[in-house]
């Protein structure tokens, strides 16, 4: 292999991920979460936490980040149902969200195949919803 030195970062220039208007750096560093939601939608948020979800499940819980700042999130199927659960780092909103894919397309059906493999009934929902149909708060949940 060639002995070529690559240069520094121009001294001007932020860190890829950033941009906060006039950015110098050409670059724009996208997460691999960025990318992947893309082929996801939200389509429920769970009230408990990320983490004993991810537990029961005995899936690894990664941290990325997106436009609102770091989030963990667990990627896993379920026979042929594509989920993703997510939760911004902080716990603000207090909920975990449910993503899948948007190839899906009885929701319903998938949310049943998912709380049942959590071991949790439909009270543990606090909302569902698309951004296209709008989200229904349920269980007497609130994002206060």
């Amino acid at each position: 292999m060639a002995n070529i030195e690559v240069p520094g970062p121009e001294a001007d220039w932020e860190t890829a991920p950033e941009y906060h208007g006039g950015k110098r750096n050409p670059a724009f560093q996208e997460s691999t979460w960025e990318v992947a939601t893309g082929a996801y939608r939200v389509v429920a948020g769970l009230q408990p936490r990320l983490e004993p979800l991810a537990a029961r499940l005995r899936l690894t819980v990664e941290r990325t980040w997106e436009d609102l700042g770091y989030v963990h999130v667990a990627m896993f199927r379920i026979d042929r149902l594509h989920f993703a659960l997510s939760q911004f780092e902080g716990g603000s909103p207090l909920y975990t969200a449910v993503w899948l894919d948007r190839s899906t397309i009885d929701i319903e059906a998938a949310l049943d195949v998912l709380l049942r493999v959590l071991g949790i009934g439909r009270e543990a929902l606090a909302f569902v919803g698309t951004s296209d149909t709008g989200f229904q708060n349920l269980n007497g949940w609130t994002s206060q």
